[in-house]
């Protein structure tokens, strides 16, 4: 699943059709709602394709639609900066590589064994965003409000024509 999500991951980043995009990023959504069923987080995997692959995606395929960007596929994908991008996809793929070498984290069955019910339970998911974490809950929110706002004011402009 791991594997089949990173490989998703990086053919949604390299397609040039936006909407093609769009679709390998919705592979990349289930297999991460499969690495949640695995962790034995049943709601996570849930939330994931009804949240994720269900609104989020639709409200990007929306924008991208709403955006009409049919000279996107005629310029080159990543321009001058593609070196640079990948030089620092393999640093942070080493930072995570070295972070998880040094905390010993054990196989997922040997931790669920150990600790009892998973924290991707909905009583430790509630109190997670509405206890501490409420406040950053609502920014986020926030911010993704502001991107839609955003999107319909760039899609307004060419639409009026400059």
């Amino acid at each position: 699943m791991a594997a089949a999500s990173v490989a998703s991951a990086l053919l949604a980043v390299t397609r040039k059709n936006p909407v093609h995009s769009m679709l390998w990023v919705l592979t990349l959504f289930l297999h991460v709602a499969g690495i949640f069923l695995l962790l034995g987080a049943e709601f996570l995997a849930a939330v994931q394709v009804i949240v994720y692959a269900g609104a989020i995606l639709i409200f990007y395929i929306f924008v991208v639609m709403l955006l009409d960007l049919p000279d996107e596929e005629a310029r080159p994908r990543f321009g001058k900066h593609w070196p640079l991008a990948a030089a620092v996809g393999l640093c942070f793929a080493a930072l995570a590589w070295l972070v998880r070498a040094g905390t010993g984290v054990a196989p997922a069955a040997t931790r669920l064994a150990a600790e009892g019910p998973p924290r991707g339970g909905l009583s430790a998911i509630g109190m997670a965003l509405f206890g501490p974490f409420a406040l950053p809950f609502e920014m986020a929110s926030l911010l993704l409000l502001a991107a839609i706002v955003g999107a319909v004011v760039l899609a307004r402009r060419r639409a009026a024509g400059p």
